[in-house]
């Protein structure tokens, strides 16, 4: 499940298992489950960072 860090400055997405209960960096438990459009943005980063795929030729 991706989830929101609700805290004042951080805001941050992550993921997290089902039973998450707070924000693995900081320890915050203002957490909730992202909105449709935070996790759109979410797999876009995580798809973005990952390395081109090799072609055989």
């Amino acid at each position: 499940m991706i989830y929101c860090c609700q805290t004042k400055c951080c805001h941050f997405v992550f993921a997290g298992g089902t039973h998450q209960s707070a924000y693995p960096d900081c320890g915050k438990k203002r957490i909730r489950p992202a909105t449709r459009e935070e996790c759109a943005a979410y797999f876009r980063q995580r798809t973005e960072a990952l390395p081109p795929a090799r072609r055989s030729g």
